[in-house]
C-alpha cells in the first residue's frame, strides 16, 4: 500500500516537471519520471542506484510520543543529579530550622506567662502585707502619748487627705503619728504607754539624720494638738518635705538590717 501511494507521488511529479517544461507527450514518461528523479533533489522514499522505491519506516504516534517524553527537552518533570541532591539536603535542613523557631517561640511564650504569673503574685503579696502594716500601725495608735482617731487607711494617706484639703493643723497629727509608727517599726524608738514626745526624739540620738526630722515635726504637731493653734500651709509644708529624706533613711536602716 505504501509503495503505491510512493508511485502515484512520483507519477504526479514526472507530469508537473514535464508539463513545466514543455515536453513533447511522445516521449516515454517512465523515462522522463527517471530523469527527474535523478537531476532533483534526494527523496527518502525513492532509491536512485536501484531505481525503485525505498521502503519508509514510520514511528508509530504511541512510540514517539514515549520517545517525546524521555527526551531531556520536552521532560519538564524530570530533575538533575544536582538538583536532586541539593533538594535532598535542604530537605532536613529546613526541618530543624523550622523545629528550632517552634521550641523557641514555645520557650518565649512560657517565660512571658511565668513572668506575668510572678508579677501578679508578687503584687498580690505585696498588697497583703500593705494591709497587714497598716492594721498594725493601726493598732499602734493605743501606744502613742496622745487619742487620735483612728483613721480609715494608714496615717500618711490620711495626712496627704487632710493636707490636700487645706486643714494642716489635723494634718500634722497624722504625719507626726506616721513618723513615730514608722520608727517604732524600724526599732530605731519603741513605743509605750507614759513615755513623753520628748523621750521619742531621744531615742533617735543614734540616727542623726532621723532627729532633726522627728523634732521638728514635733514641735508644729505640740502647737497644733497642744496649743491648739491654726498651722499654716507654710508650717505643714516644711515638715511634709522632709519626708523623703525620712524614707531615704529608713531605707538605709532596711539594708543595714538585711
Amino acid at each position: 500500500m505504501r509503495s503505491c501511494l510512493a508511485l502515484l507521488a512520483a507519477l504526479f511529479l514526472v507530469l508537473e516537471i514535464a508539463a513545466a517544461q514543455d515536453t513533447p507527450p511522445n516521449e516515454d514518461p517512465v523515462e522522463q519520471g527517471r530523469q527527474a528523479l535523478s537531476n532533483t533533489a534526494k527523496f527518502p522514499w525513492y532509491d536512485r542506484r536501484q531505481d525503485e522505491v525505498r521502503p519508509l519506516h514510520l514511528v508509530p504516534r504511541s512510540d514517539a510520543d514515549s520517545a517525546n517524553r524521555s527526551s531531556q527537552w520536552t521532560n519538564t518533570d524530570q530533575q538533575t543529579p544536582g538538583a536532586a541532591r541539593r533538594t535532598g539536603v535542604l530537605g532536613p535542613v529546613l526541618q530543624w530550622v523550622g523545629l528550632t523557631v517552634l521550641i523557641i517561640l514555645l520557650g518565649v511564650i512560657a517565660y512571658l506567662v511565668a513572668t506575668a504569673f510572678l508579677k501578679e503574685e508578687i503584687s498580690e503579696g505585696a498588697a497583703q502585707r500593705r494591709v497587714v502594716e497598716t492594721s498594725r500601725d493601726v493598732d499602734r495608735v493605743e501606744k502613742l502619748p496622745f487619742h487620735i482617731r483612728k483613721p480609715t487607711g494608714d496615717f500618711l494617706s490620711e495626712a496627704r487627705r487632710l493636707y490636700e484639703a487645706g486643714q494642716f493643723s489635723e494634718a500634722i497629727i497624722y504625719l507626726f503619728s506616721y513618723q513615730l509608727v514608722q520608727l517604732d517599726r524600724h526599732q530605731v524608738i519603741r513605743l509605750a504607754k507614759g513615755k513623753t514626745n520628748r523621750q521619742y526624739v531621744r531615742e533617735t540620738r543614734q540616727r542623726p539624720a532621723v532627729r532633726p526630722i522627728l523634732e521638728q515635726t514635733m514641735y508644729a504637731f505640740e502647737d497644733a494638738f497642744f496649743g491648739h493653734k491654726t498651722l499654716t500651709r507654710e508650717q505643714f509644708e516644711r515638715c511634709w518635705r522632709q519626708l523623703d529624706e525620712f524614707h531615704a533613711e529608713l531605707d538605709r536602716l532596711e539594708r543595714a538590717a538585711a
